[in-house]
């Protein structure tokens, strides 16, 4: 799609007839014009409107589940009768809990919720997050007792059909909202140059609604393929008193600091919103947020992963999960070790530096695999076919199941079950030094398993492409990180993270 598709001409120039500006609309397309006046009587939508709307029913939904679930298994199957209060008070607890975890999945956000494609498995995962929690809680307060596990099964299977529905319904409700143009935003660029021509493009090209009007700039590009301007700051001003306009994003380059302050001051006698589009050139990456300081604007360029709910959320998994873990394999620990000296003598576990989250230097546990044990400034990676480990070991690395010692690292804090594999620190300071981006992967605690093993990054690498391609799959899954994502690499472990043809 060419950038001009989404420019909306509302007549041949700024100053053309008043009243020929709605139909221009329709039918001129020229970039950089706009008609005095745009139809002040059109619908507009906020996204926030729409999602708070979902998000409260899905609440009712959820909350008269419970009560639904009641009627149908204790009145109906059961022919009991018992006293609701305790049963409206538990739906109001698992509701709130619900939607809190259907929150932070991120199911509400309008790019979300137009689409069905990825809010089967939020809603899911939210659900059965809630439902723990209330499990947990019962246990804890001895008060599981009270209640019935067939209610509590049919309370959440009738919620998770109730929210499937409404959110299949939202979907077509959504679509057809911005079909008619309620969720479109009219935006006014300012600038004609680089700045403005890259902003364009990237507009033409992507889902967001926002449909550019006009281009304006009172030092227009004169060079061949430059935009058409429809006038300056002083027509953009009368432009927008007399059109219902969303927003005028400044593209400019940050270097004109004064130039983009007089704008500003000016522009904002209009009741738009105002933004500031900086040149591609001053900032590699896109800032993730706008912060107020006492008045003073900050952006955000980077944030800390695991911020608020996350770090607790992410420890707990930790603590529960690797618990259970190390009892359950146990068994497979006495197994191994036994194996293990059997086989040659030494160690039966191997214990290696390496850097850990913030660059911190701790010791890996691992079962011995081989007839030596590394930990220099020269460590070499094991190879196919490598002399240096045993029989034993080469079974237990092909399976990753020389790794199971982590488990140890996981309960002292040091690692995480999901993460970043962590690499010798000979290793560590190498790929800094050959891969600009390698030390973000110490943004977060190291893991046993990780997005790149289960997408068949694993083993050794032996060449910067390899730890490059690996180093991309780690740093996606910092960007990305949720609880779901943690247990989908969980549960994907043993069918692809475990063995391949790498491993050795």
């Amino acid at each position: 799609m060419k950038a001009e598709a989404k420019f909306v001409a509302a007549g041949s120039h700024p100053r053309s007839d008043p009243g020929s500006g709605a139909q221009s609309a329709a039918n001129d397309t020229a970039p950089g014009f706009a008609g005095s006046r745009l139809d002040g009587r059109r619908k507009f939508l906020p996204s926030r409107v729409i999602t708070d709307v979902v998000m409260a029913l899905d609440a009712a939904i959820l909350f008269s589940s419970s009560l639904v679930a009641k009627f149908l298994y204790i009145f109906l199957y059961l022919g009991q009768s018992p006293s609701i209060e305790q049963y409206v008070a538990v739906g109001a607890l698992g509701t709130t809990a619900a939607l809190i975890f259907l929150r932070r999945q991120g199911l509400y956000s309008i790019s979300l919720l137009s689409s069905f494609r990825g809010q089967p498995r939020r809603i899911v995962a939210g659900l059965l997050f809630s439902a723990l929690l209330l499990v947990a809680l019962g246990y804890l307060l001895k008060i599981s007792d009270h209640f019935s596990r067939g209610w509590f099964l049919t309370w959440f299977a009738t919620a998770t059909i109730g929210l499937f529905v409404v959110h299949a319904v939202a979907v077509r409700v959504l679509r057809w909202l911005n079909a008619i143009g309620w969720f479109s935003r009219y935006a006014v660029v300012y600038g004609s140059g680089d700045v403005a021509r890259a902003l364009l493009q990237k507009i033409s090209g992507s889902s967001a609604s926002i449909k550019v009007i006009g281009v304006f700039d009172d030092a227009p590009d004169q060079s061949e393929g430059a935009l058409p301007v429809a006038g300056g700051l002083s027509d953009l001003i009368s432009f927008g008193q007399q059109s219902q306009i969303d927003e005028i994003i400044i593209a400019l380059p940050m270097t004109n600091q004064a130039r983009i302050s007089n704008l500003v001051e000016q522009l904002s006698l209009l009741p738009v919103d105002i933004r500031l589009c900086p040149s591609a050139g001053v900032l590699r990456r896109p800032p993730k947020a706008l912060l107020d300081y006492e008045g003073l604007t900050v952006l955000e360029l980077e944030s800390r992963p695991l911020e608020g709910w996350g770090t607790i959320v992410k420890v707990l998994e930790d603590r529960i999960i690797g618990s259970l873990a190390l009892v359950a394999l146990m068994p497979v620990f006495f197994l191994i070790a036994l194996a293990i000296k059997i086989e040659s003598r030494g160690p039966i576990l191997f214990k290696q530096r390496r850097h850990g989250f913030n660059h911190n230097v701790f010791t890996v546990y691992k079962f011995r695999t081989m007839n030596v044990v590394e930990d220099g400034p020269n460590v070499v990676q094991a190879m196919r076919n490598d002399p240096r480990i045993t029989r034993v070991g080469r079974f237990l690395r092909k399976t990753s199941l020389d790794e199971l010692p982590q488990l140890f690292n996981v309960l002292k804090g040091d690692m995480s079950l999901v993460g970043p594999r962590p690499h010798a620190l000979a290793h560590n300071e190498y790929y800094s030094s050959v891969l600009a981006s390698y030390a973000i992967r110490h943004k977060v605690k190291p893991g046993m398993t990780g997005w790149a093993q289960i997408n068949g990054f694993r083993g050794e690498t032996d060449t910067p492409e390899k730890m490059r391609q690996r180093l991309e799959h780690d740093l996606y899954y910092i960007e990305n990180w949720s609880l779901w994502l943690d247990l989908k690499i969980l549960f994907a472990t043993p069918f692809f993270g475990l063995v391949g043809k790498n491993a050795y």
